[in-house]
């Protein structure tokens, strides 16, 4: 796993060594297979080794219906209640591969140990839970006031930040596994009505069997977007 960390602004964290030094299981799941379920017990946390995981607050039988919190790639956590109070130690939310993906399983009491004795890690986890909280802040907020088109934009967004390839200064290609369908999927609605949103947005493209996104014409139209609706808001009636 060569990312040491989420973000710039995140402190970086050298994962290979605490993998090789506190030994954590490896594990695969094939894409579609659930990692775990909402209210079962939190036995530990998950380190995203390669692949894809979606995490949200959803029942397993909704998930074509509820879009995920967040998609997490290389780098990232799931499972972080071990964290909470002891009498809260179940998951409050479900996670599952939406790629193959393969994972590190840091069983509850090695992973608080291992905060214990990395103040790296420590610092990391502070850092990266501040980011994801704020992050989520925002996409519940396009949730429940955008059109499908605009979500789709800050998905690809946010999978080409997380698991992009840069081709030059602004496109980036997309892992061949995020075909429409999935896109489809992670933002539940059917794949004609996202395939059409998809024409609809500008800086995307297709090479091969990889989406390419540009990620400066998805901004622009977000930005585009939300002046638009600040207007019409603004406008006498």
């Amino acid at each position: 796993m060569e990312k040491t960390s989420t973000s710039a602004e995140t402190p970086r964290v050298d994962w290979k060594r605490a993998v090789e030094t506190y030994k954590p299981l490896h594990v695969r799941y094939p894409h579609g297979e659930l990692v775990f379920q909402i209210g079962t017990y939190a036995a530990g946390t998950y380190l995203v080794s390669a692949g894809l995981v979606s995490d949200r607050c959803a029942a397993q039988g909704e998930r074509h219906r509820t879009p995920p919190i967040e998609i997490l790639g290389p780098g990232d956590l799931i499972g972080l209640e071990v964290l909470l109070d002891r009498h809260r130690d179940l998951h409050l939310s479900c996670a599952r591969a939406v790629t193959d993906a393969e994972l590190f399983f840091f069983e509850r009491e090695l992973f608080l140990q291992v905060l214990e004795q990395e103040a790296g890690i420590e610092r990391y986890c502070l850092a990266y839970l501040a980011r994801r909280f704020y992050s989520m802040k925002q996409r519940t907020g396009l949730l429940f006031t955008s059109r499908v088109e605009e979500r789709l934009a800050q998905l690809l967004l946010d999978l080409a930040e997380r698991c992009g390839e840069r081709l030059d200064g602004e496109n980036v290609t997309l892992p061949c596994e995020i075909t429409l369908p999935i896109l489809a999927q992670l933002l539940g609605r059917s794949a004609a009505r996202v395939g059409r949103a998809t024409e609809s947005l500008p800086g995307i493209s297709q090479q091969g069997e990889r989406l390419v996104v540009s990620s400066d014409a998805l901004r622009a139209h977000l930005a585009e977007t939300a002046d638009l609706r600040s207007r019409a808001r603004g406008s006498p009636r």
